[in-house]
């Protein structure tokens, strides 16, 4: 598990789908995270169920839980990204989650746990136009690397060097 001032990260359980089936059906929830638009809640499940057999593999796909009130918020990851050939963290949040600084909060907490795991450098997908994600990320200390074109769409490489 890991821990901020407002926030617990724990990995995903299966009795976690239904908060997070909702938050994917949130408008403008998938807005920038092309592989999750437009699906169905099966598909939803399929997806959440490949994170869940990831855990056991890689380092991580978590829940992020507001501290007072056991709420959830979304989820963040921390896994080895195939395509690329690195490790990367992401977040992605409910919509009444937005704006309150709980992304930073979280993208920060997943930087000092790549580097308690001995990792020298990660890394951030951002699909381009998502302007508050690449705020974010800029406020957690990770800066542009390079624009890359993955499977059609339109992404920046952000990346922090420990």
């Amino acid at each position: 598990m890991i821990e901020t001032e407002r926030l617990f990260l724990r990995p995903l359980v299966k009795e976690d789908f239904p908060s997070l089936l909702k938050m994917y059906k949130e408008p403008d929830s998938n807005k920038f995270i092309r592989p999750l638009r437009g699906k169905t809640e099966a598909e939803y499940a399929s997806f959440l169920n490949l994170k869940l057999s990831n855990n056991s593999q890689a380092n991580g796909y978590f829940l992020t839980v507001l501290n007072e009130n056991q709420e959830v918020l979304g989820t963040a990851n921390f896994n080895f990204f195939e395509a690329l050939q690195l490790e990367h963290i992401g977040v992605h949040l409910m919509r009444n989650a937005w704006g309150c600084g709980y992304g930073t909060e979280i993208i920060k907490a997943l930087v000092k746990f790549a580097e308690s795991k001995g990792r020298t450098e990660i890394h951030a997908l951002v699909e381009k136009g998502n302007h508050p994600s690449v705020k974010m990320l800029e406020k957690s200390g990770l800066s542009f690397s390079e624009n890359l074109i993955l499977s059609g769409d339109q992404l920046m490489l952000c990346k922090l060097i420990f």
